[in-house]
C-alpha cells in the first residue's frame, strides 16, 4: 500500500516539477520540529505551591506528587487538613507551567502544571499521505533521549500512568503529525508530545 502511496505522491509532485520529499526529509522536518516544541512533558493539572486535600493526597495527584517528592523534585509539609506541595530547586530543571482552564460554574484562566522528562526524536518514518491541502500526514515511531533519570524510578512510573505510556512506548506506538511545504522547505508543526 505504501509504495502505492509514495507512487502517487510522486507522480503529482513530478508533474508539478516539484522534488518528491523523502523519508529523511519527514524526519528532519519532524525533528525540528520537536525542538520548537521543546522537550516532553506529562500534565500535573495544578499550578504550583499547591495544598491537596485528604482524598487528593491518596488517590489523585497526590500519589504522583509523592513519588516525586521521593525523587527530589517536590517538597511537602502538612497544611490545615491538607499537605502543601511546592517544586524544590532540582525540580525547577524539569517544572513549567501553561496557561488553560478551569471548567466550573465559570471558565476562568489558570496556570497548570507540568513535569517535563526527556528529548523526543523520530525513530523511522513509517507512512506518508498527501493531503487535499497538498500537506503530508506522517506517520512515525519516536524514541526519547535524554530521558531524566528519576523519570524511570519504578516509584514514579507507577505513580504516573501517562509517563509510562510515553516511556513504554518509545520506539514502538505510532504516532502522525502534519508536515507542511512551505518556501523554506517541510514544516511539521507537532502538538502531540502530551498524552
Amino acid at each position: 500500500m505504501r509504495g502505492w502511496v509514495v507512487l502517487a505522491v510522486g507522480l503529482i509532485l513530478s508533474a508539478c516539477g516539484e522534488k518528491q520529499p523523502t523519508e529523511s526529509d519527514f524526519k528532519a522536518a519532524i525533528n525540528q520540529g520537536f525542538e520548537k516544541a521543546g522537550p516532553v512533558c506529562v500534565p500535573l493539572n495544578k499550578g504550583f505551591p499547591v495544598t491537596l486535600n485528604q482524598m487528593e493526597q491518596e488517590h489523585g495527584i497526590g500519589r504522583a506528587l509523592s513519588a516525586l517528592e521521593g525523587a527530589g523534585l517536590f517538597m511537602s509539609a502538612p497544611d490545615g487538613k491538607g499537605r502543601r506541595y511546592e517544586v524544590t530547586d532540582q525540580g525547577q530543571k524539569f517544572y513549567t507551567e501553561r496557561e488553560g482552564q478551569s471548567i466550573g460554574l465559570t471558565v476562568q484562566k489558570v496556570m497548570h502544571g507540568f513535569i517535563c522528562f526527556a528529548d523526543m526524536r523520530v525513530e523511522k518514518v513509517t507512512g506518508w499521505n498527501i493531503q487535499p491541502d497538498q500537506s503530508f500526514a506522517v506517520s512515525y515511531t519516536y524514541r526519547l533521549e535524554n530521558i531524566a533519570p528519576w523519570a524511570t524510578a519504578p516509584s514514579v512510573i507507577q505513580a504516573m500512568p501517562r509517563l509510562a505510556l510515553w516511556i513504554n512506548g518509545a520506539q514502538k506506538a505510532e504516532r502522525k503529525t502534519i508536515v507542511k511545504k512551505t518556501a523554506n522547505g517541510l514544516d511539521a508543526s507537532v502538538t502531540d508530545k502530551e498524552l
